[in-house]
């Protein structure tokens, strides 16, 4: 036949179509399982799922008129030595003490030949709902098939193929087969670009018998995302050995973190057959050559076979954008990144432009109303992390100088690792000796003044802040609570009672009072009047009798020590030891929240309370305890906790529990190891330093206030009258430059940044480089 010939030979044979009421015969007749059948898709071959009475369940495969005994007995060949070789792969076996296959004459005489396999239980996947570990597990069962099938040959695995990458130019006469000019000129690009690259470099390549379609519409998983499933040899070819990965990896790009699932995907691949040089450098090309492949087959088969439309069609899903994806970024950039990918490289990711709008959707249908609302317009859709950098699905990247969790940065290797290592080895609970809560509990203590000795672990600030709560109640017998005016401590019952900020229209707890915060610039009492801190002060004591005048003794005072929510204030230290010697007198104690500023983000000193020159009797910490992993802790006197034992037994199920405090761990190490606290003292400085400047060009900023990487920008309409400037265009313009902040302040006015310890001097450069062209009102990236 000649070579244009077997193409069309090969793509014009139609499936069979024998009847389910046909099939049910020839599976009770020559395989003694009597049974309904229910057609299953398939694109040359006709299979049908026959489920018997008792609930078992087989794959009846009908195979194409056109392959004849040699291809029948290339694939049984290929299933049985893949199963000699690696017998955990999960492959389709054929019908246990069966006849093997069995001839039966279709409706125009001629023949068909009929074979029946176990029936392979699990699931279709679309590349989307991968896991990264599944897409590395994916990689890893690609290498296994390729690596089982190495030492097999059959004279058949040289035949001709559509499906066959080393043929894939035959398909070139077809290419009007793809009826969109603009989708047929992606194909025509993909085409030139493996001839120009792939085509002549195919004979030096590692080559071998090859499963050749290990695509997610062959394989099933199971419910832990593993592939328990591999259903289909009927496209097994002798070809390139890497053509397997490319194949493995045809829809990878489709995903909007494309480049990192392509990347988990190869490498899952390479951990059992790395990958050579060349083949790394033309695994671009071949995955342009496999897209080609499906473009050109499946709209030749729409158009001549309309009836297979529901399965046919499936093979473009995420096609065009994969291929507009690189002609966008063009070829001669597009190929080295991919080739950066298969090397294991970190690259900036790029793809296809992930559903923001409905992941929007779904997340107001799902967690409701009440969820806090997402940060800047439009929202971002992260995927993620590394430093001080966010990346979202569309693959850029933005300056993290807001989220203080992270505190050591993002996915930091040494934290990652002691969290794997830890819960690979015991993930229990503090009702059991070990090390681990000990050692971070002599830690911590370690870091505070002398008195504060006994360490009560949990999973959040709100939790450690509710703790608090209980212990002053315990202790002091009062039942009355005091918070600063917008202050936030929590989202337990108590605690969002004494969360002002929280409120909203709720009328306020009759147990709680407030206290306005000490702002010196566009508060109550001002810098400019005499006494002012004195006149914050005398708050307290009106507070006392307010609280008595409705029967509630003093309990606790609870104090943010950088004033975050208030917009990030910084009092005199006489402020808040005063607050406290009154408060005490009346007999209640003094909480310190270092849930925003501890663990060293002021710079001079790991709590923000020593600044103030004040020993709280209760200090609650959260948030970068862990750098994202959940732990959180109060740290007090040991007679406070020994009376709260008098009333109750404590404990928490997760609190303490080995793998948080393995990241707490890791936390202390690196912030200890990297000198993060005097660094982040010289950026914060460094930071202010530029923020000052921008003051002097820039009317808007009323005020600079930090405490190291704690910096607050409050914004106004006019400095005369203070008017407060909302921070939201301006955090929007600030994303659109790729720098993230916050906003804060009773009046929103505030720009809050609190970037990662790890911020350098350029990125901070980057932030104030970004509000400045912010304010100038040019916000193109």
């Amino acid at each position: 036949m000649a070579r244009d010939g077997w193409v069309l030979g090969e793509l014009e044979a139609p499936a069979p179509e024998l009847t389910p009421v046909a099939v049910e015969a020839i599976a009770a007749d020559h395989f003694g399982i009597v049974g309904r059948a229910t057609p299953l898709v398939s694109e040359r071959d006709q299979n049908f799922r026959i489920v018997t009475a008792d609930h078992r369940a087989f794959v009846l495969k009908v195979s194409n008129p056109k392959d004849g005994d040699d291809a029948l007995q290339l694939q049984a060949g290929a299933m049985f030595h893949s199963a000699r070789v690696d017998p955990g792969l999960p492959l389709m076996r054929p019908l246990p003490g069966g006849p093997g296959q069995v001839e039966v004459p279709d409706e125009v005489g001629g023949r068909l030949l009929v074979r029946m396999f176990t029936f392979m239980p699990g699931r279709h996947l679309e590349i989307q709902e991968l896991t990264p570990e599944a897409l590395w597990g994916l990689g890893v069962c690609s290498a296994r098939m390729a690596r089982s099938l190495r030492g097999f040959f059959h004279p058949g695995a040289a035949r001709p193929s559509v499906w066959n990458l080393r043929h894939l130019l035959e398909l070139k006469p077809l290419l009007e087969a793809v009826q969109d000019p603009r989708h047929r000129a992606l194909v025509g690009m993909a085409l030139d670009d493996f001839g120009n690259h792939a085509q002549a470099a195919f004979p030096a390549l590692r080559a071998q018998v090859i499963h050749n379609d290990l695509s997610l519409s062959n394989l099933v998983f199971d419910q832990e995302q593993v592939v328990s499933g591999i259903l289909d040899f009927g496209d097994v070819a002798h070809s390139a050995l890497v053509a397997e990965l490319a194949i493995c990896a045809e829809s990878a790009l489709a995903r909007p973190d494309g480049l990192a699932a392509l990347g988990r995907l190869v490498g899952g691949f390479s951990s059992v057959t790395p990958l050579e040089d060349q083949e790394v450098e033309l695994l671009p090309d071949l995955l342009l050559g496999r897209w080609a492949a499906l473009a050109i087959i499946s709209s030749w088969r729409l158009a001549r076979y309309p009836a297979s439309a529901a399965y046919v069609s499936g093979w473009q899903r995420g096609l065009w954008g994969m291929l507009e994806a690189a002609a966008a970024a063009g070829l001669p950039k597009w190929r080295p990144l991919i080739q950066s990918v298969a090397r294991g490289e970190r690259v900036r990711p790029i793809g296809v432009t992930g559903p923001t709008e409905s992941l929007g959707q779904r997340r107001r249908r799902l967690l409701g109303a009440a969820l806090s609302p997402l940060f800047y317009d439009p929202p971002l859709h992260l995927v993620r992390g590394e430093g001080v950098w966010l990346y979202d699905a569309d693959g850029r990247r933005y300056l993290d100088a807001y989220n203080n969790v992270p505190i050591v940065g993002h996915s930091h290797p040494r934290v990652a690792a002691a969290v794997a290592r830890q819960f690979a080895t015991l993930a229990s609970n503090t009702r059991y000796l070990h090390e681990a809560p000990l050692e971070l509990a002599e830690r911590l203590v370690a870091t505070m003044p002398p008195g504060l000795d006994t360490v009560l672990f949990v999973n959040s600030g709100s939790e450690a802040n509710d703790l608090a709560w209980r212990l002053a109640l315990s202790f002091t017998g009062g039942t009355g609570g005091v918070a600063t005016r917008s202050a936030y401590h929590g989202i337990s019952a108590a605690t969002a009672d004494l969360s002002p900020e929280e409120w909203r229209a709720r009328a306020r707890p009759d147990w709680v009072e407030t206290l306005p915060a000490p702002d010196g610039y566009r508060g109550r009492h001002r810098r400019e009047e005499p006494e002012w801190v004195s006149r914050y002060v005398d708050h307290v004591d009106q507070a006392i009798a307010a609280l008595a005048s409705r029967g509630h003794r003093p309990a606790a005072l609870f104090i943010d020590s950088g004033l975050s929510s208030e917009g990030i204030l910084i009092p005199p230290p006489e402020y808040l030891v005063e607050v406290a010697r009154r408060w005490r007198a009346a007999g209640g104690l003094l909480v310190g929240d270092e849930v925003q500023l501890g663990f060293g983000r002021s710079g001079a000193q790991m709590w923000g309370f020593q600044r103030h020159q004040v020993v709280p009797d209760i200090v609650t910490v959260g948030k970068p305890m862990g750098n994202g992993y959940p732990i959180a802790a109060v740290v007090t006197r040991a007679e406070i906790v020994e009376r709260f034992s008098r009333d109750t037994g404590w404990f928490s199920t997760f609190g303490g529990n080995q793998v948080a405090c393995a990241a707490g761990l890791a936390v202390l190490d690196v912030l200890d190891d990297q000198g993060l606290l005097p660094h982040a003292r010289a950026m914060g400085d460094a930071l202010l330093a530029q923020l000052r400047q921008l003051q002097q060009r820039h009317p808007v900023i009323g005020e600079v206030r930090s405490l190291g990487l704690l910096v607050g920008v409050e914004l106004v309409r006019e400095r005369s009258t203070r008017e407060p400037l909302p921070v939201a265009g301006i955090a929007n313009s600030m994303r659109d430059l790729g720098v993230l902040v916050g906003a804060t302040g009773p009046a929103g006015n505030v720009i809050k940044i609190r970037p990662p310890l790890v911020v350098t001097a350029a990125q901070v450069g980057m932030v104030t480089e970004a509000l400045d062209r912010a304010l100038l009102g040019d916000a193109r990236p």
